[in-house]
């Protein structure tokens, strides 16, 4: 399965059901649904199902066996809902192994989208909807831009950048942290930075692509101290997709008791359940002495400063192939969701 980006303004509610993957058309028109999933090491892709508005379809039977499935709809030939995700169709009804050299099998590739039904969900329905009806959306609201009024320079050096967002949490005072080329920042609650600012990031999820301006207040060894007077969400970049799709908690296939988890910008390390280590990780066009040919994963360990360079050879939804670098070992992992 490849990624290729695409939007949409559909927007969906998903909720557990009786049997198997459930479909359902809450929308103001007709549309014909196409799922595709994981069998085994290959991708299926079937469509096409009919579901008149008002109306529900059942394309996958029985106890769900992934987490994740992948769907498209159509409203009169034309998309009405698609993704980053590309799977082999054709126009009449179908059922095709292998999503790879679709045209040159003769078949179309078009964008489909994920939905996640849970690590334990055995059914689940899929709720289409037009974009005005929707209870929830796949994806926060991008927030506006928000700034203070503080002239640059007035606590620290001035500072802009590219990042993407780790988190927000509260406990003596209420924080927020962002990693940035191979850093991770870390912004308080305590007054300088505004409020409508914390807002912003308090309402985007781990790994989200922002813009950021303020002032640099105090650097360490692999963190920093920053006030912020602006922060927005900007548009992703491959890197960033792959990021995303690192997110989650991953096994080696060699040694099932090495396992990681990616949340936003950081990988935690465990082996056989203990914890083994807590690395800043980024996606990027270089890594150290290695530049070109990418794309690399970075990683540095948040203790030692250590760092360690791989390149990403392949992921999707449910494989990770990287290859260690310099020595060139090739490493193989599975998604544990």
């Amino acid at each position: 399965m490849k990624v290729s980006i695409l939007t949409t303004t559909l927007t969906l509610v998903a909720s557990p059901v009786l049997a198997g993957l459930e479909i359902c058309n809450d929308s103001s028109q007709s549309l014909s649904v196409a799922v595709g999933y994981a069998e085994g090491k290959a991708w299926v892709s079937e469509g096409w199902w009919n579901i008149g508005a008002g109306d529900c379809k059942t394309p996958l039977g029985g106890d769900l066996k992934n987490r994740y499935y992948y769907y498209r709809a159509t409203a009169q030939g034309d998309p009405f809902i698609s993704g980053d995700y590309m799977f082999c169709t054709t126009s009449d009804a179908f059922t095709i192994k292998g999503d790879e050299n679709c045209r040159k099998r003769g078949y179309d590739e078009v964008g489909f989208s994920k939905v996640d039904t849970g690590k334990t969900a055995k059914n689940y329905t899929l709720t289409l909807v037009d974009a005005a009806g929707a209870k929830r959306t796949e994806e926060p609201p991008t927030p506006e831009p928000r700034s203070s009024t503080a002239a640059p320079g007035t606590y620290g050096e001035p500072y802009s950048n590219n990042a993407t967002h780790q988190g927000c949490w509260s406990q003596s005072v209420a924080e927020c942290a962002f990693h940035a080329e191979g850093t991770k920042f870390f912004v308080r609650d305590d007054g300088r930075t505004p409020s409508s600012v914390f807002a912003a990031l308090n309402g985007l999820y781990p790994g989200t692509p922002i813009s950021v301006e303020g002032d640099l207040e105090a650097i360490y060894d692999r963190t920093a101290d920053v006030v912020l007077r602006n922060v927005s969400v900007r548009r992703s970049t491959e890197y960033d997709t792959i990021l995303d799709k690192l997110q989650g908690s991953w096994y080696s296939t060699e040694d099932p008791h090495f396992q990681f988890n990616v949340l936003g910008s950081e990988r935690e390390n465990t082996y056989d359940g203990a914890p083994s280590g807590l690395e800043y990780i980024s996606v990027s066009n270089w890594c150290g002495q290695f530049e070109g040919g990418g794309p690399y994963l970075y990683a540095m360990e948040e203790e030692t400063g250590e760092s360690y360079c791989y390149a990403v050879d392949y992921i999707d939804a449910l494989v990770l192939n990287l290859t260690y670098l310099p020595r060139g070992n090739p490493l193989e992992f599975r998604k544990l969701d």
